[in-house]
């Protein structure tokens, strides 16, 4: 199924305030401005349609409001969340925002005759007086995330209770606080501050095994998929309703009830139900407005919460469902947070490094090389293969399964590096000449060099791949029966059938600590094999009730949280067996608030960035340091530790309003970060390497500056340096062949040489307009309004720029498509953008009959196979005419 995309507005704080308040922009100038972006489908979306009483693209009755976190601005800002303002004529009011939103310093202001209604809905007609504001906002505004409407009747769903229990005396560290004392040097006043250390010891550790996550019946799993129009039934779905999210799987709980002799369960509110009449078995802790309609009416709270649904026609949403693993990688790529958290270090290296004889060593040679350059050989040897033009590679690089079925759709970063892929990979399906054609050579060049670039940065694959985690089914139809919970695995075991059975390591992203990289075992019993046979082919891992696997991970949940399962041998040896770090308060917040206009103000204020990237750089800088000081080890290590919990902190802040400011020792940690890390930030690399050339010109008795970066001897900086290296020697084929004759209409005369300059110096302005935007886009940081839309504002102004040179679309398009292959360094991305249609007309109509061809998955031992990302394949040629 098509996802549905509407247009709205977005303005920053800035653009409000300029015109006091009072904004206009005509349509013109909302394209000139980027001032149009496109969201998916949405609850709130539907719940907006609902009240106008149509379907339209555009949603014009709410606006986004961007403002970042700035002192400077907070009267302006507290101007805005009181009072709102007008765009057009009309007048908008602060109404809220997801947590994502919140991040990017991103508010939703909803249009002023549709605000009372839509507020009441969002608060599902239940007045609140007191509440954590931070929590509450993000639970009303659970609406906001993107989802399909599965726009039928509500399933039968009876929520049962949460699980808890203990797993007792578990060596762990925490975090313990003290107030230290300290001398003012200023004023020889004696003060104190708050030290948050490191200790270790035994502790009984609470769990929740089932967080976020229950169960359905296969009946549901098949309405919904073929309402999401998939060609296979989805068993695992994330599931969005107001105040309610979690992740539901399928399990045929109805035949396991029955092998145990359980007719009815009974829900939270305390009411039975008969098993055969029951679609879903959801957790109070998916229902996040339990509090809310338990402490409003009571034994009531259920039925009232489905009349408030149906009172407003809201429908189930469902944001994210399970895949086929035929549709995935085996080898998924790994990134610097995790390998930089196993012992990868090479001793050769480290040899030369404590013997000050750096320059004698070099990465490229094999007897040099450690763990992560044996690694990386799976990726240099993959991309080698395309450099070098092998067919089969490419095809597969640019995601072309066969000649009958254009599998490779726009990628995400297909506008970030200013390219149309899915039009490129159609015309190489059409004639394989075009795999040498300029704009598509190119195309190829720069997705390679995007891709060479990110293995500097730790983009190296590996064996494994992304699953949504869930907890013991069996555990939790025990418990939802009222039986003690037993479970279907042992600590430590993980059960999916989708890798090989066996020792695996388990990394959940933001990752800080080795301490949260988890070594478990895949596995399987009697009871799995019984139960969960349809966990074969999808991404989707059962954990077990007995061990810390959920805390240790970052503290996570199971509402739709995935881990990248790794079973390459190489890496699952590298485990560093650290003790887990537990933030033993992470279920605190902060005191109840009344909920008005001044909280909410103050929520405002507060929740506008997002720390995380400071919190896993300032990681990232101590994790790539070496020392053998043992002192120094273990103040490292501690700083780590102490850093997973300021992580965890800083994601649930918007849950629990709590968040640790980082101490200025740690944050001096972030001055320097190691080399490898500036690749990620173009601006520090420069700088860096401007600083390392100042330095060594000099003078010797001159300070020398201190640089930006470092290069220790360690893993990611080794890899780093080799990607570097073998780079240089790459041996790239840069030429062409002029495909005019393919993709142009030969009976065209596209001589007139005032069309021909016209045309050159609007392809000219469109190249230099869209690098400026890109630039200033990156400048300022800007997540809401993607390079697409960006670039669908640009093309709009062009066609119409266009259209007024030459009256006739095709003749036009020829001569656009004409001007840009006239010249290499022509930009031909407007050419195929705009008029992508007729060189794809004009190349089916100019090429011979040539052969077709079918890439296979085959079995490993097959003679003709090749490897690609964990699978093997035979590619097939075959005689083909066009289509015309």
């Amino acid at each position: 199924m098509k996802k549905a995309e509407y247009e709205l507005i977005k303005l920053s704080l800035r653009q409000i305030e300029s015109q006091n308040f009072n904004v206009v922009f005509t349509p013109k100038q909302e394209v000139e401005n980027n001032l149009i972006i496109k969201q998916q489908n949405s609850l709130l979306f539907d719940q907006i349609k609902r009240i106008r009483g149509c379907d339209t693209k555009r949603v014009k009755e709410m606006i986004l409001v961007e403002a970042k976190r700035n002192k400077k601005q907070e009267n302006t800002l507290e101007q805005l969340i009181h009072e709102g303002f007008s765009y057009n004529g009309l007048r908008y009011l602060r109404f809220g925002k997801s947590a994502s939103q919140s991040k990017d310093g991103i508010t939703a202001f909803v249009e002023e005759t549709i605000f009372e209604e839509l507020f009441r809905m969002s608060q599902l007609d239940l007045r609140v007086t007191d509440c954590v504001v931070s929590k509450y906002e993000t639970q009303r505004c659970l609406i906001f995330s993107t989802c399909t409407v599965i726009d039928r009747p509500l399933p039968y769903i009876v929520v049962v209770g949460e699980y808890k229990k203990t797993i007792p005396n578990q060596r762990i560290k925490y975090v313990v606080e003290q107030r230290k004392e300290y001398t003012d040097k200023e004023t020889g006043e004696l003060k104190t501050y708050l030290h948050r250390g490191i200790e270790e010891g035994f502790r009984d550790i609470p769990l929740s095994p089932f967080d976020g996550c229950g169960c359905h019946s296969h009946e549901f799993s098949e309405s919904i998929s073929r309402y999401l129009g998939l060609d296979y039934i989805a068993i695992g779905a994330q599931i969005r309703l107001p105040f309610f999210k979690g992740y539901s799987v399928e399990v045929p709980f109805k035949e396991y009830y029955q092998s145990i002799g359980v007719d009815r369960i009974t829900d939270i509110f305390g009411k039975e139900h008969h098993i055969k009449d029951i679609d879903c078995i959801w957790n109070v802790s998916m229902f996040k407005g339990y509090d809310l309609f338990r402490r409003e009416y009571g034994c009531d709270g259920w039925t009232k919460y489905l009349e408030v649904l149906d009172k407003y026609e809201i429908k189930l949403g469902i944001s994210k469902y399970s895949k086929q693993v035929k549709d995935l990688n085996l080898k998924s790529k790994m990134n610097f947070q995790y390998l930089q958290c196993l012992n990868l270090w090479n001793p050769k290296l480290l040899e030369c490094y404590h013997d000050k004889t750096l320059q004698s060593f070099d990465p490229l040679d094999p007897s040099h090389q450690g763990p992560i350059i044996k690694l990386a050989a799976y990726s240099t040897g993959l991309y080698e293969k395309i450099i070098k033009g092998d067919k089969f590679y490419t095809y597969k690089f640019l995601g072309i399964g066969s000649t009958d079925d254009l599998n490779a759709c726009e990628s995400p970063d297909s506008y970030e590096n200013g390219e149309c892929n899915s039009r490129y990979v159609e015309a190489i399906l059409i004639n394989d000449i075009m795999l040498r054609d300029p704009a598509i050579k190119q195309y190829l060049y720069r997705k390679l060099k995007k891709a060479i670039s990110e293995m500097k940065l730790g983009k190296l694959y590996s064996d494994g791949f992304y699953h949504t985690v869930v907890g013991d089914m069996i555990g939790y139809l025990e418990f939802a029966a009222g039986l003690d919970p037993k479970g279907c695995l042992h600590a430590k075991e993980f059960y999916c059938e989708t890798i090989p059975k066996g020792a695996a390591l388990s990394f959940r992203s933001p990752l800080v600590c080795p301490s949260e990289v988890n070594d478990i075992t895949i596995t399987e019993n009697d009871l799995t094999k019984k139960w969960f046979p349809h966990f074969k082919d999808q991404d989707i891992v059962m954990l077990n009730l007995y061990d810390l696997s959920a805390p240790q991970q970052g503290g996570m949940d199971e509402d739709g949280d995935a881990v990248f399962l790794c079973h390459d041998k190489l890496l699952v040896s590298a485990k560093i067996h650290k003790t887990i770090i537990i933030d033993m308060d992470d279920k605190i917040t902060v005191n109840p608030k009344p909920y008005n206009q001044k909280s909410i103000l103050e929520y405002e204020i507060n929740s506008r960035d997002n720390r995380i990237g400071e919190i896993t750089n300032t990681a990232t800088s101590i994790l790539n340091r070496y020392t053998e000081n043992a002192e120094v080890k273990k103040l490292y290590d501690d700083f780590v530790s102490l850093l997973r919990i300021y992580q965890g902190k800083e994601i649930d802040y918007l849950k629990t309003g709590v968040r640790w400011q980082m101490s200025s020792q740690l944050r001096n940690h972030m001055k320097q970060l190691p080399y490898f890390l500036l690749y990620n930030y173009p601006e520090k690399l420069q700088a860096y390497k401007q600083m390392l050339q100042k330095n060594k010109s000099a003078p010797e008795c001159e300070e020398k500056a201190q640089l930006n970066g470092y290069r220790s001897p360690s893993p990611l900086n080794e890899l780093c340096d080799y990607i570097c290296r073998w780079e240089k020697g790459i041996l790239w084929d840069r030429s062409v062949t002029d495909t005019r004759s393919l993709i142009l209409d030969q009976g065209l005369e596209l001589t007139d040489q005032k069309i021909i300059r016209k045309i050159k110096h609007g392809i000219h302005d469109f190249s230099a307009e869209w690098k400026r935007l890109l630039s200033e886009k990156a400048h300022r940081h800007e997540k809401e309004q993607s390079s697409e839309e960006i670039m669908e504002s640009l093309l709009c102004k062009y066609q119409v720029w266009f259209s007024q040179i030459v009256p006739d679309p095709y003749l036009l398009a020829n001569y656009v498509i004409s001007v840009s292959y006239s010249n290499l360094s022509i930009n031909k991305y407007l050419a195929w953008k705009l008029y992508g249609d007729v060189i794809l007309q004009n190349l089916k109509s100019n090429s011979p009959p040539h052969f077709g061809f079918k890439i296979l998955e085959t079995p490993i031992s097959k003679e003709k196979s090749q490897e690609y990302l964990g699978r093997f394949y035979e590619l097939q040629e075959e005689a083909k005419e066009n289509e015309l």
